[in-house]
């Protein structure tokens, strides 16, 4: 019986979930309250998924939405510092008169934000294991960018300098006669 492999589906899960999340957290209030940073690292965060969808076999695509997936946990943060006091302060001050509806949504999209921001930790862990489902191997990768380290990711140290014997076509290098 064959095992069936829930990478595909596991990954096309994540895209439609980030794709729902990133739109509602994005609602606009009359204005979005997020700084449009938030709107252009997410679509390319989402284009990055749709590419390793439609290439099954790629591992480096997956590697690059797991990278773009950890920096926009980052991203979110500071733009979530620096973004929501000011809108806490513009829509939920009573004096001003905003409507309920606005506020509403803002709460909402504020609320997406966050959501989206807690399910990123999980989805990078799945993503890797998507990744090394895919052949990738990220300590080699980092492995082989340290100078120091390659013996480590490559099995062993191969010295150029020594004469290597070979043998003609029909001896061996053990049979030399």
């Amino acid at each position: 019986m064959d095992r069936i492999n829930f990478g595909g589906f596991l990954l096309k899960i994540v895209v439609c979930t980030q794709i729902i999340l990133s739109t509602w957290s994005y609602l606009g209030v009359p204005e979005p309250f997020i700084s449009v940073t938030y709107s252009y690292i997410h679509l390319i965060l989402l284009v990055f998924g749709a590419l390793s969808i439609t290439k099954p076999g790629s591992a480096d695509l997956v590697l690059m939405y797991l990278v773009i997936n950890v920096f926009t946990i980052l991203n979110d943060i500071i733009l979530l510092g620096l973004f929501q006091p000011t809108a806490d302060a513009a829509y939920e001050r009573d004096d001003r008169g905003i409507p309920a509806r606005e506020k509403n949504t803002y709460r909402f999209s504020l609320g997406m934000i966050i959501l989206h921001l807690l399910l990123k930790p999980v989805i990078c862990f799945i993503l890797y294991k998507i990744y090394v489902n895919r052949g990738g191997d990220l300590r080699g990768e980092v492995l082989s960018i340290t100078a120091g380290n390659t013996e480590r990711s490559y099995g062993g140290y191969d010295n150029i300098d020594q004469n290597v014997e070979t043998a003609s076509p029909h001896q061996s290098v053990d049979n030399q006669s």
